[in-house]
């Protein structure tokens, strides 16, 4: 999945259900009107098999099928799959995402990047020395602050799983303003460094592709 997580969990999913009415081979897509006649036609063909989707606006509390929404990660009794992912990335993600349509799939492709930036991390620190009054890896020729720079006390400290946990997770869960809107794929710049800080890995490094912004505006934190 290394460098493909987040194009199968963002993927194309909005053009393909007809909520862009854009251009495709020439030939104008349907939107989401024509796109729910034909879902509704093949649930009454299959006997009542099918669902039409809906998601459920957090702040209102309405049923809706737009995507851009607050995802619902759910509960051990709803959403037992997702009990993973509910544990790493439900509290770095307050804000409305595309991938509330994708979130088997999302976090599927989230949790493996998770548990390999883990595995990672604890090798690289365990070859470091952290400073004792930050946590944060001695580099050469970076001030420890006061510190001494020390072997870390354990595999990962705190701010390194916490970094980890806001570089992942919002790496696959970009923020969006509409379904034809997302804010940026791109990290900001300081949840990137924070992992370069605490973790001694960069992001790019666990997915394969550096989406880190040089700004911290107009991004994702996470």
């Amino acid at each position: 999945l290394q460098g493909r997580g987040l194009a199968a969990s963002v993927g194309f999913y909005s053009r393909k259900q007809g909520f862009f009415g854009g251009m495709r081979g020439g030939q104008r897509t349907p939107r989401a009107g024509g796109w729910l006649r034909l879902l509704a036609l093949a649930a009454l063909a299959a006997g009542g098999a099918g669902q039409i989707f809906f998601n459920t606006d957090l702040v209102t509390g309405q049923e809706t099928r737009a995507c851009c929404v607050q995802p619902v990660f759910g509960n051990d009794d709803s959403a037992p799959e997702l009990q993973e992912c509910r544990q790493w990335c439900r509290a770095f993600i307050p804000y409305s995402t595309l991938q509330s349509c994708k979130m088997n799939q999302t976090c599927s492709n989230a949790m493996t990047h998770m548990r390999a930036g883990i595995a990672l991390a604890e090798e690289r620190l365990s070859l470091s020395t952290v400073c004792s009054e930050n946590d944060q890896v001695c580099f050469p020729g970076v001030s420890c602050s006061g510190g001494q720079c020390q072997r870390p006390p354990n595999a990962m400290s705190v701010k390194c799983e916490l970094a980890l946990r806001r570089g992942v997770c919002g790496y696959h869960f970009p923020v969006c303003v509409s379904d034809q809107v997302t804010i940026s794929y791109e990290l900001c710049d300081e949840t990137c460094l924070e992992i370069i800080a605490f973790c001694n890995i960069t992001l790019g490094e666990i997915t394969g592709v550096d989406l880190c912004s040089d700004r911290n505006f107009g991004c994702t934190s996470g």
